[in-house]
């Protein structure tokens, strides 16, 4: 009896990989020896997760998330609120591929097809549970943010993803360097703190692109990792283009790292002081565009994988092992090599 299989996608998602194409290549694949049956499911801006959670039970054995960030999270997100064991598959079709690139789905080079393992991945791959944070009720499966270097994630221009696909990223970084810092109150662990930042970041992934290179074990920790940036200068800000748009590794990590389980971001009402390389940016970006920048309130754009998501405050929380995930033989063994030496 063939295997069934769900395949969610957005068919009015552009991708530089030709979704379309990759689609119909796979399904031929997966259907040529009778082995799987697949269902198609498309979904649109009224979809929600909830909507899938029905179709969530067997007979179904396997649910594949094919589109970026955003598509993998809506099919993760319904897995996780139906408590089912059943085993997700990426077929990573968009520009960032942060979940899938932790997975080893996507190797660690800056122009690695996406596409290339996956397939395998979901012939051969192991099942492995992971873990997903929960920001404001929606559940997400790289990381959730806040302020100007956060909404380089949200805004890029879709055509500018498809055209330059990471750099479009880092270009958006640029328009940030004129943006005022924002003071954030933090809260965690009980305890609470406030700093200025470009940006805070709560994430679930190692590889933000900062320099970091990918660790699937810590998505089976049960803890989040808060980033806090606070670029003051070019070299700062080139720094974070280059670590997360072209994945460069060095020791240097131009930010600070908290290992959280649960965490609440809010804005507080005061102005954050511009570093002299801002202020310099600032006023050659009003030069050319007439524009000094938005007015600075209490709340800013909360993101997460990459899409806007309300506003702050964001609180945030992880939901240890809420989804069963496919991923690569060698991913499986290292983390099984990781454990042994552990109990050692």
């Amino acid at each position: 009896m063939p295997k069934q299989i769900l395949l969610v996608y957005n068919p009015t998602a552009r991708s530089q990989t030709h979704a379309e194409e990759w689609l119909g290549h796979f399904v031929s694949e997966l259907t040529k020896d009778g082995e799987y049956l697949v269902t198609l499911y498309p979904t649109t801006a009224e979809t929600t997760a909830q909507h899938l959670v029905p179709l969530l039970k067997p007979p179904l054995d396997l649910v594949i998330a094919a589109g970026g960030d955003g598509t993998i999270r809506f099919a993760l997100a319904a897995l996780a609120q139906a408590k089912s064991d059943i085993p997700a598959a990426l077929m990573p079709l968009g520009t960032g591929n942060v979940l899938a690139r932790n997975l080893g789905i996507v190797a660690e080079k800056f122009f690695a097809n996406p596409l290339e393992n996956a397939l395998d991945v979901i012939t051969n791959g192991t099942p492995m549970r992971i873990d997903m944070g929960m920001m404001n009720g929606e559940y997400f499966a790289g990381m959730a943010g806040a302020g100007p270097l956060s909404d380089a994630f949200v805004f890029p221009a879709r055509q500018l993803k498809t055209k330059f696909k990471m750099l479009a990223y880092a270009t958006a970084m640029v328009n940030t360097m004129a943006e005022r810092p924002i003071v954030f109150k933090i809260t965690t662990g009980g305890r609470s703190f406030c700093v200025q930042a470009s940006g805070v970041f709560v994430a679930n992934v190692e590889d933000l692109g900062l320099g970091k290179t990918a660790d699937s074990s810590l998505l089976q920790d049960g803890m989040l990792e808060l980033h806090v940036l606070d670029p003051a200068d070019f070299n700062d800000y080139v720094q974070i283009g280059f670590r997360f748009a072209g994945g460069h590794v060095d020791s240097n990590k131009p930010h600070y790292v908290l290992k959280v389980k649960e965490a609440v971001i809010e804005v507080v009402p005061r102005r954050g002081l511009r570093s002299a390389f801002q202020s310099i940016a600032q006023r050659v970006r009003r030069t050319l565009t007439k524009s000094s920048g938005g007015h600075r309130s209490d709340r800013v754009t909360a993101m997460i994988d990459g899409e806007e998501a309300g506003t702050t405050p964001m609180r945030i929380t992880v939901i240890p092992g809420a989804v069963n995930v496919l991923v690569p033989k060698t991913t499986a063994a290292t983390l099984e090599q990781a454990e042994e030496q552990l109990q050692i």
